[in-house]
This record gives C-alpha cells, sequence and structure tokens, in this order.
C-alpha cells in the first residue's frame, strides 16, 4: 500500500477539530520543517516555502498546543501551491489520529510573521483531538452536489472519483470556490467569482481553497497508481478564472 492510498481513505474521513487535549505530539515537538518530515509534493516546484511548528513565545493559539505555521515567497500560484501542500500534511496528520484545522485569520506575533525572505500565508492548529473526531461518508459532509461543480462538456459527464475527491475538500467557510471541467483524463480548474459580503472579506483564501481541491485530485489519482502533470496555461470560462489544469493518466 502506497501512502496516498491511506491519505486517499482519510479524505473521505476527515474533519476540522477544534478541541484538542494537551497530551504531547513528539512528531510536532521535534519537526524542524513538515516538508521534509512528510516529503510532500510541491504544485509549483520554484517557489519557496517552509512549514514550521511555532512555539508558545511566537503565536498566541488558544486552541491547542500546537500551530503549524505557512512561509512562502509571494510569487504566481503561491497561495494555491500553500494550500495544495498544506492540505497533504492536513491528511498525513489526521490519518495518524492526529487533529488538524485550518486557520485562515490567525498568525503569528508581529516578529515571527516572516522569516528567511518568507512571508507568514496562514496556520493550522494540530494536535490529539479531544473526542473523536472523524465523519461518516456520504453524509458527513456538508458539500454541493457534483452538478454544481462541473462545467463546460463536463456538466454532462457523470463524476468520477477524482471529482469526488474535490467535491468534498474543506474550504474556507465552507464556500467551496472551485468549478472543475472534465475532458478526456483532464481537468481543468475554475475559480467562481465572489459571491457575497463573506467571499470578498476572506480574499486570498479562496485560492488556498483551490490549492485544497488540487491536493485532492493529485492524492486521489496517486492512490490509483495514476501520474499527474499540472499546466498553468489556460483561458478564464464566462463561469471563473482559470486556475489549472490537471491530465491524469497510467505511470
Amino acid at each position: 500500500m502506497n501512502k496516498y492510498t491511506v491519505l486517499a481513505e482519510t479524505i473521505y474521513k476527515r474533519r476540522s477539530v477544534r478541541e484538542y487535549s494537551s497530551v504531547p505530539v513528539g512528531l510536532l515537538d521535534t519537526a524542524a520543517d513538515l516538508t521534509e518530515v512528510f516529503n510532500v509534493q510541491s504544485l509549483v516546484p520554484d517557489i519557496r516555502v517552509m512549514i514550521r511548528v511555532l512555539k508558545e513565545s511566537e503565536v498566541k493559539n488558544g486552541r491547542s498546543d500546537y500551530c503549524i505555521a505557512f512561509y512562502s515567497e509571494e510569487k504566481p500560484l503561491y497561495l494555491e501551491n500553500i494550500g495544495f501542500i498544506g492540505q497533504q500534511i492536513d491528511l498525513e496528520l489526521q490519518s495518524r489520529g492526529l487533529g488538524t484545522c485550518w486557520w485562515g485569520m490567525k498568525k503569528p506575533k508581529k516578529d515571527y510573521r516572516s522569516e528567511d525572505g518568507l512571508t507568514c500565508i496562514i496556520t493550522m492548529t494540530a494536535g490529539q483531538p479531544k473526542n473523536t473526531e472523524t465523519r461518516s461518508y456520504p453524509d458527513g459532509f456538508k458539500r454541493k452536489a457534483a452538478k454544481d461543480i462541473l462545467i463546460g462538456g463536463g456538466a454532462n459527464i457523470v463524476a468520477d472519483g477524482l471529482i469526488e475527491a474535490v467535491r468534498i475538500a474543506p474550504s474556507a467557510v465552507n464556500l467551496q470556490p472551485w468549478l472543475v471541467e472534465k475532458e478526456g483524463n483532464k481537468y481543468s480548474f475554475y475559480i467562481r467569482p465572489p459571491k457575497g459580503l463573506m467571499e470578498k472579506m476572506i480574499g486570498n483564501m479562496r485560492r488556498i481553497d483551490m490549492g485544497i481541491a488540487l491536493a485532492h485530485l493529485f492524492v486521489a489519482a496517486r492512490s490509483a497508481g495514476q501520474d499527474v502533470i499540472f499546466d498553468f496555461d489556460g483561458r478564464d470560462r464566462p463561469e471563473g478564472a482559470f486556475v489549472a489544469g490537471v491530465v491524469v493518466g497510467e505511470q
């Protein structure tokens, strides 16, 4: 069983955890950079990132003993890249029975908001859940129907396992900004325009959400032994702005 099989299974039972016990987590106590610990894949490899577990002196947490900070260069697609990397770490931790929760509004204390030329983009709480924190599929997921995220020719295609993995991805305030067009073995991702004040307020987090959705498709494809190639050259559609194309095929 490859690691992506475990992560793909976790997609269907993960949940955001907001209550934690004080049980120490050795992995989070000793990790210097979580990208190295888990050997996660980048969406855009030439964007420099660093992922640290912040100390109590570096962030006012209030939820758990562990707060993971995602630092990045600010280059094109850096938000999508952070979402893509961060969701793999989310799945890695939850597959080990730990809890996580993306925390869009929480940032480190002022002196720790940048490091080594990188800016803290977003944080994630982590730790041992206070209660049993999994959910049942599909009833435990409040998400849009597949027909509501498929566009173009894909709107007339029956959703497959990769689309389903995208459909149940987490997003800020559960607003699910992604749209997908499927043409053969290519999946094109678009971000729809913000609807209402809430989506305008969360701003950049919608781009992070797109990276999260792309991570779910990537993990699901890799678990099935399929290769994944990303393409960032595409045109916008009336329904939304182009983010990425993904070609999936046999290894």
